[in-house]
């Protein structure tokens, strides 16, 4: 399933919330609250984040973070997580970067 637009204004919006940093990223610290709120196992966060840290960076920008919610959100209804992320997930990401650049 793409990432919807609906969807992606959330995702941006909560990660607005979560204060980016001046490189427009936010860091696994101040991701982590938001993962862990979804009560998911540990393991499944970690390989979460594994697959939505894109740039493997330790770090998320808007994008990784919506994919990161993304697949959260497809855990939580009951689907097997994919082997990588599908990069039409990546290209239906219809989120401005400069909107998150201070």
């Amino acid at each position: 399933a793409v990432v919807s637009t609906q969807s992606t204004g959330v995702y941006q919006h909560e990660f607005e919330e979560l204060g980016p940093g001046p490189d427009g990223k936010v860091t696994g610290t101040q991701a982590k609250k938001p993962m862990q709120d979804s009560k998911l196992p540990n393991t499944t966060l970690k390989r979460i984040w594994n697959l939505g840290d894109i740039d493997k960076d330790g770090k998320l920008d808007v994008r990784e973070f919506a994919i990161i919610k993304h697949l959260m959100k497809l855990k939580l209804e009951g689907h097997e997580l994919p082997v990588t992320v599908p990069k039409v997930w990546l290209e239906s990401l219809d989120i401005d970067d400069a909107d998150t650049r201070r």
